[in-house]
């Protein structure tokens, strides 16, 4: 079975004109999309344009207490999008992610919504080793695995072990129907597909164990596979700081990105193929 395919509404945005996803509008850009296969956007906001082109929207959300988890879910029940959360900070104790964790349940099981936490850096998903106690916790957890942030900010290749850690991400892999597809390295959580290093091979490997554990925890689930190329600027006062870029004196704000992350994020669409296709011969150690 082949992944959904979503994009991230950040991937389109601040493209350069040469882009192969560049248009007028954020209308025309959307139109576009279906004609590339794409079923939905990841996006803050913007949901109503999303759906008039066609295509799911599927919310991002910030949750800053567990007290607000009943109204946001609500508020994306009425909106008729799906939930993808960005939960608390790197600082929570583990009593304050438990909470999180019943108030998200909760939400989630009353009004018969999937609710998604994605793993990100300065948030309760920072790291892989808390990530994985708060699964043993509360094993109905579900999330959008954005594995770039555990590559960059836990340095899983470090000393060479990337081989050894990854296994130990199964609880994880096989709890999370969507992948955001963003390829990292030790020393940035953003670079070209083509990057020279090991990092795409390694990418390649975690992406095809979690499409072969969530394939083997839900057979007749879909998975979606979501690529997320932030831009490295969208004007002088709103930086990312995530696109590689070099530095041309004649360029928009002195600087021009090195890649074309709409085509980018059409290659990691075959890449994600690829993945999903292989996995069904991937041997997996029985489920502890």
């Amino acid at each position: 079975m082949k992944p959904v395919r979503l994009i991230a509404m950040a991937t389109l945005q601040g493209l350069p004109p040469g882009s192969a996803g560049a248009r007028d509008t954020l209308a025309a850009q959307l139109a576009m999309l279906p004609a590339h296969g794409i079923a939905g956007v990841l996006a803050w906001s913007q949901w109503p344009a999303i759906r008039a082109a066609g295509l799911q929207p599927h919310a991002m959300g910030r949750l800053d207490s567990p007290g607000d988890a009943a109204a946001l879910v609500a508020a994306h029940v009425d909106a008729g999008v799906t939930s993808t959360l960005h939960v608390g900070t790197a600082f929570d104790d583990d009593a304050l992610l438990d909470r999180y964790a019943d108030a998200i349940l909760d939400a989630a099981q009353r009004h018969r919504h999937p609710v998604l936490i994605e793993t990100h850096r300065a948030t309760v998903t920072q790291d892989p080793w808390r990530t994985l106690r708060w699964v043993e916790r509360f094993p109905e957890l579900r999330f959008s695995l954005d594995a770039s942030h555990w590559v960059v900010g836990g340095e899983l290749d470090y000393g060479g072990g990337y081989a050894e850690r990854l296994p130990r991400l199964d609880p994880v892999l096989r709890r999370s129907p969507m992948l955001q597809g963003r390829i990292a390295s030790g020393g940035a959580v953003q670079i070209g597909v083509d990057d020279p290093g090991p990092w795409r091979a390694q990418a390649i490997a975690l992406w095809t164990r979690a499409f072969a554990l969530r394939r083997a925890e839900a057979p007749t689930d879909a998975i979606a596979f979501c690529p997320e190329l932030l831009p490295h600027a969208l004007g002088p006062t709103s930086w990312f700081g995530y696109a590689p870029v070099r530095r041309r004196a004649d360029a928009p704000l002195g600087i021009e990105e090195t890649t074309d992350r709409f085509a980018d994020a059409l290659r990691l669409f075959e890449i994600a193929d690829a993945c999903a296709a292989a996995a069904a011969d991937l041997p997996l150690e029985p489920r502890p």
